[in-house]
């Protein structure tokens, strides 16, 4: 399952249907990317159990919607529901179109009103 569309990271209170399962984040518009204290949790509508997303081991480059994209994290859920998606510190998220040392010198960083993830299940 695909969430059907990219999510910005300054968005408060959006909402997904999730289902059980283990799930990836990638983050669009580069492969540079500099997490700072940037976190991505779930918060379930009902019960109010938090799933909090944890970095990626390893932190794949690929392209996704004909855009750069890195994953960066992966969750897993344990019961179906509608969760709120929860970004903290999204202001400390650094992303850059490439990851090349001397390339990232003469790039500016994407816009952080600009960066979006992407949702998707894992093995997909």
């Amino acid at each position: 399952m695909s969430i059907a569309k990219p999510i910005n990271i300054n968005s408060k209170g959006e909402q997904l249907d999730l289902t059980p399962g283990k799930y990836q984040i990638h983050i669009l518009g580069g492969w540079g990317i500099r997490l700072g204290d940037f976190s991505v949790s779930f918060k379930h509508n009902e019960t109010q159990q938090i799933i909090r997303c944890v970095r990626s081991l390893l932190p794949v480059q690929s392209f996704i919607l004909n855009t750069r994209a890195r994953r960066v994290f992966v969750f897993k859920v344990e019961e179906s529901g509608r969760y709120t998606i929860e970004f903290a510190n999204a202001e400390t998220l650094k992303v850059r179109p490439s990851n090349l040392f001397f390339r990232s010198l003469f790039e500016e960083p994407i816009p952080n009103d600009k960066i979006q993830i992407y949702i998707h299940e894992d093995g997909l």
